[in-house]
């Protein structure tokens, strides 16, 4: 392996895409006040690109996969809830580094991180609601082994962070 290549294959830039999955979790209410747990988890089509290597190679990051668990706090108002939120995030990030769209140089490794948010969620019968959250989500920094055929070449560093909107439906048992 050889470090001093990090800088050749540093990258900055800006990813976009959705993510798609579900959530689990438990609410406790004692009057107005509400304190619950989720656990979620969504697949990922989030991805971007950009030049590496004095523009002659590129890179590409996505994020296979994303997890959280949280913890809930909010206010009930009739039908609705207001509530922030906050707790773990997992990801798993894949490096794929390109010459003339060949790829010649990959690597993945699973964040931890953390996320916090704010939401809004309205019953629309007893057991159904629906929501919309925001979130920011930072996964941290990781050092991703990028390699060729198997074989280690290079350590790059992988900072994420994003921020995500969620509509959701939920059914309540």
């Amino acid at each position: 392996e050889c470090d001093d290549l990090e800088s050749f294959f540093s990258t900055d830039y800006d990813t976009n895409g959705g993510l798609f999955g579900g959530h689990v979790g438990y609410n406790y209410q004692v009057g107005s006040a509400v304190l619950g747990i989720e656990a979620s988890y969504s697949g990922s089509n989030v991805q971007g690109d950009g030049p590496a290597g004095l523009g002659l190679i590129v890179s590409q990051r996505e994020l296979d996969w994303l997890a959280t668990v949280t913890g809930r706090l909010g206010y009930a108002m009739g039908q609705s809830l207001v509530y922030v939120k906050g707790g773990v995030a997992w990801g798993d990030l894949n490096t794929d580094v390109r010459l003339g769209g060949i790829s010649v140089l990959e690597g993945s490794e699973t964040h931890v991180g953390w996320t916090a948010g704010l939401g809004f969620e309205h019953a629309l019968t007893n057991n159904v609601t629906v929501r919309i959250e925001y979130a920011h989500i930072d996964l941290g920094s990781e050092d991703h082994t990028l390699k060729i055929q198997g074989t280690p070449v290079v350590n790059t560093e992988v900072e994420a962070e994003f921020d995500t909107l969620t509509l959701g439906v939920s059914y309540k048992f």
